[in-house]
């Protein structure tokens, strides 16, 4: 029993390190720094409690130990919520390259006018606090099988990053039918009709929905 407590400890101390990594993607490093401050101050709080406050020790150092821990813990908190009035970080993803295919930051502008040159466009609606969407982009994306095909068939790859819950974004997703990520847009470049993609992709789903789109159109 000892064993399994310790064990999802150390998963939980996991959880805290993926959140905070989420936490800095949406508001960046302050905001990290608050966390951390936020979660010694109340972790000193509680070892104080811990090593002062038990019913055994002496009236006035566990007095002493109540007054400290509740400043440590208010202190804690009180910072913690100045830390949610931080300004969540604008989306500032730009390009991001895996192997050979090149990710650009979506844009409905960017959008129609690859449709209108007639361009093949995979949209990739994706979060960081999103477990499934990374490893969605690390399974399907990380083929170099799908990689060679987008880069033979001159797809153009789009990413849309939710991660802030950006307006245009929002909207986009709202055009397709969902409220939420993941979402996989594929157009082939003959149609302004896109083909929706499953929430789980595979490189062979991919590769499938890619094998029909005619290199000779654009």
């Amino acid at each position: 029993m000892e064993s399994l407590k310790q064990f999802m400890g150390f998963l939980l101390l996991a959880t805290v390190i993926w959140l905070s990594w989420v936490l800095g993607v949406q508001a960046g490093i302050n905001a990290v720094a608050v966390l951390m401050i936020t979660l010694l101050l109340l972790g000193i709080g509680a070892w104080i409690l811990g090593r002062w406050g038990k019913l055994g020790a002496r009236f006035r150092v566990r007095a002493v130990a109540y007054v400290l821990t509740a400043l440590f813990i208010i202190g804690g908190l009180s910072l913690g919520l100045m830390g949610v009035n931080l300004t969540a970080a604008p989306n500032s993803f730009e390009s991001q390259s895996d192997g050979l295919i090149t990710w650009e930051k979506f844009s409905t502008e960017r959008l129609d006018n690859l449709l209108a040159e007639g361009k093949p466009v995979f949209i990739d609606f994706t979060a960081a606090w999103c477990l499934s969407c990374q490893v969605n982009e690390r399974v399907a994306f990380g083929s170099e099988k799908v990689q060679e095909q987008f880069q033979k068939k001159g797809i153009v790859a789009l990413k849309a990053d939710w991660t802030s819950r950006d307006d245009e974004i929002t909207r986009a997703l709202a055009k397709y039918g969902r409220n939420s990520v993941p979402l996989y847009v594929l157009y082939d470049g003959s149609s302004d009709n896109p083909e929706i993609l499953p929430e789980i992709i595979t490189p062979q789903i991919v590769l499938g929905a890619i094998e029909n789109i005619n290199t000779d159109q654009k």
